[in-house]
């Protein structure tokens, strides 16, 4: 009678997709070390490397200042990562599973940071590769390139990537009819801005001394207003004609290019990425 229960209860957590796969590691980065460098750079420097390993890695990982406030108030003891009991201490403030303690010492213009990573389950304590951040370097690039290295065993992010449905239209295009009736629109513009210039520059000067103005004079400025008028007429009708031309040329429908959305979290919350093609 009380074996049933029992066996239900395992075969239950079995199936369970939530309880048989662990939670995300957390890993809190602690700066061990700083040399040549200040503390707000130190800081700022463990603030990245937290959030470029929860950008590319499937962790949760806290650094900067969030980590510095929860150390003990004397800091992090001598040779806290070779005493299992120090790094225990360590890895339940930061609420972590996993530690990499970072010696960070700046030479000439580099800045050198050496991780060691540490497992509060296991007891196991890793040197990692060194990580260089030359003067010119985005820290958050660099870490981000390095973030594999850093922690191995764990799995790459999956960004959250949303692709918009394929939209059909119409494919419209300039065919040659449109060229032609745009460009003898725009000619007539042109040319009716020209005439009409004339006609109002002749008509101020006889305003100005009627004396030099005879008959045929102005006589010539209503002929070009009237020439100007026709012209403003013809560009109206040729760009109409082209823009109906343009709207009527829709070619077979083709497929609209596609949209992206990819969203990546961070450690303060996510970032998203927005591409069209065209």
């Amino acid at each position: 009678m009380t074996r049933a229960p029992i066996a239900v209860i395992a075969a239950l957590c079995l199936a369970s997709p939530a309880l048989a796969q662990p939670a995300h590691p957390r890993v809190g980065v602690i700066v061990d070390l700083a040399a040549n460098v200040s503390d707000e750079r130190a800081t700022e420097l463990g603030s990245a490397l937290a959030d470029a390993l929860q950008r590319e890695l499937d962790v949760d990982a806290i650094g900067g200042a969030d980590v510095a406030r929860r150390l003990p108030p004397a800091g992090v003891p001598d040779e806290c990562v070779a005493e299992p009991r120090c790094v225990a201490e360590l890895a339940a403030r930061l609420d972590a599973s996993e530690l990499l303690f970072l010696a960070i010492v700046q030479v000439g213009t580099t800045v050198q940071v050496d991780a060691t990573w540490a497992s509060v389950a296991t007891g196991q304590v890793v040197a990692r590769p060194r990580v260089e951040l030359p003067a010119d370097a985005r820290a958050g690039e660099v870490f981000a390139a390095a973030a594999k290295r850093l922690l191995p065993d764990a799995a790459p992010r999956e960004a959250i990537v949303t692709t918009a449905p394929v939209v059909v239209g119409p494919s419209r295009h300039l065919t040659r009819g449109t060229w032609i009736a745009g460009g003898l629109g725009i000619a007539a513009l042109a040319a009716g801005t020209g005439f009409g210039l004339s006609a109002r520059g002749t008509y101020d000067r006889c305003e100005r001394d009627p004396d030099t103005c005879d008959a045929g004079t102005r006589s010539g400025i209503t002929t070009r207003a009237r020439v100007a008028d026709a012209m403003f007429i013809g560009a109206i009708a040729g760009i109409a004609t082209a823009a109906i031309l343009y709207l009527r040329s829709d070619r077979e429908s083709a497929p609209a290019k596609a949209q992206a959305w990819r969203v990546a979290p961070t450690r303060h919350g996510a970032m998203a990425e927005f591409r069209v093609e065209f």
